[in-house]
């Protein structure tokens, strides 16, 4: 091997730089949480992107469809897609948990609770009001992307039904112009993930400890094994059928990206990287990706919504009280309809966690416990919900490719 004149991928290096950091952690202990603003600092910089990316991408997504048809049949199929995995993402998780049953199993010796705070109270009103912007620049400046993805959207819409094709032309350039700057300096900031990555790493388990392995274990190995059943045999099943690609396949070429999504925990910041492997990866267009990826980030959430329904099987299974198939029935869709609310929400999962618990009259006292050791979930759920987003992005892909071949044989 002539390693000296082979280099190494950036997705090696992340994947490296991960297995490091945790080991470092592990190794060194708490001195190396000393160091983890490094890792934020490198969060940071993607984090302060993520506005205008989220901005240039829906708006070139939009504007490069051919018409408002070809928009409207784009955005049905996502939206169906995310509803109908999200919806299955439930049924698996509480099917696992009711299986497994790793609440007669748990032991919750040692492990200390967290305090949940933050407003419980969801309404249907506060939800959509939550969703539109009386000023745009308040919304930019505190990085609600649900309200930016919702005037991106609008502002492409207004581009399209432009009636001066000249101004209209130059608008589409603007924006075409500013979404290769954006994404010019994403690749500056990914060129050094590693290093923020491995402090990231180092930090999460020098402040844990080998607990991170061991504490929680028969929740978190009952969720992330509902967690890969929905990737095969959900997300691969869609795309078997539809893409033929193979599952296994299809988690190996979207490497970069879960790699990514279990180091930073956050779906928002992996945005340009699911974009960038369903390119490159998927041969799917940035006038589908650029407008599926970002609007997946905020309604598909197929990971938490699994982690619901493995929580409240989890606690039922503890105090001793049965689920019945009406009681599944609701968790079903009371997640399905919480997990599309994260955007407004203070504390986000573990507060929606909380919502879940106390909507069903269970004690609460556990999801302090799994607030403590939250990070071990997080990982799964950010990783599930952004490899769901890219199956979609796939799926729509390949549905408005063969739609043109078709066209094009007439």
């Amino acid at each position: 091997m002539k390693l000296g004149k082979k280099k190494i991928s950036l997705t090696t290096q992340v994947f490296l730089a991960m297995i490091l950091g945790a080991i470092f952690g592990l190794i060194i202990g708490e001195p190396m949480t000393k160091l983890g603003f490094i890792g934020d600092v490198w969060l940071n910089c993607i984090k302060l992107i993520v506005v205008p990316m989220v901005i240039v991408t829906i708006i070139t997504g939009i504007t490069s469809q051919k018409d408002m048809k070809a928009l409207g049949r784009i955005s049905f199929r996502i939206m169906a897609y995310y509803i109908a995995t999200t919806i299955v993402a439930c049924i698996i998780g509480i099917a696992v948990a009711s299986i497994i049953k790793p609440g007669t199993i748990a032991n919750f010796t040692g492990l200390a609770s967290k305090e949940v705070t933050g407003s419980t109270d969801i309404t249907v009103s506060d939800f959509f009001l939550g969703m539109f912007s009386s000023n745009m620049f308040k919304t930019f400046s505190d990085g609600n992307i649900l309200q930016t993805l919702i005037i991106s959207v609008m502002l492409g819409v207004a581009i399209l039904r432009m009636k001066n094709e000249n101004t209209k032309a130059t608008a589409i350039r603007c924006f075409n112009a500013l979404n290769d700057m954006v994404f010019s300096l994403i690749n500056m900031i990914m060129i050094v993930s590693p290093i923020g990555i491995f402090f990231l790493m180092a930090n999460s388990f020098g402040k844990y400890g080998a607990g991170i392995f061991t504490s929680m274990a028969t929740l978190a190995g009952t969720y992330y094994l509902a967690c890969i059943l929905q990737v095969i045999l959900v997300y691969g099943g869609v795309l078997m059928v539809t893409a033929k690609i193979n599952p296994f396949k299809f988690i190996k070429d979207s490497a970069e990206l879960w790699i990514y999504t279990l180091s930073t925990c956050s779906s928002v910041a992996s945005i340009p990287v699911n974009i960038k492997v369903a390119k490159e990866k998927f041969g799917v267009p940035e006038r589908i990706s650029g407008f599926t990826v970002p609007l997946g980030s905020q309604m598909n959430y197929d990971g938490s919504v699994i982690l619901y329904g493995c929580v409240i099987m989890f606690i039922s299974q503890v105090v001793g009280v049965p689920v019945d198939l009406g009681t599944m029935v609701k968790v079903i869709f009371l997640s399905a309809i919480l997990s599309t609310g994260g955007g407004g929400i203070p504390g986000s999962g573990i507060v929606k966690l909380l919502v879940m618990v106390e909507a069903f009259g269970l004690p609460t006292e556990i999801v302090g416990i799994i607030a403590a050791f939250y990070r071990i979930f997080d990982m799964g759920t950010t990783t599930n919900n952004c490899l769901g987003d890219l199956a979609g992005t796939i799926f729509v892909s390949k549905l408005e490719e063969k739609r043109e071949l078709k066209q094009a044989s007439k």
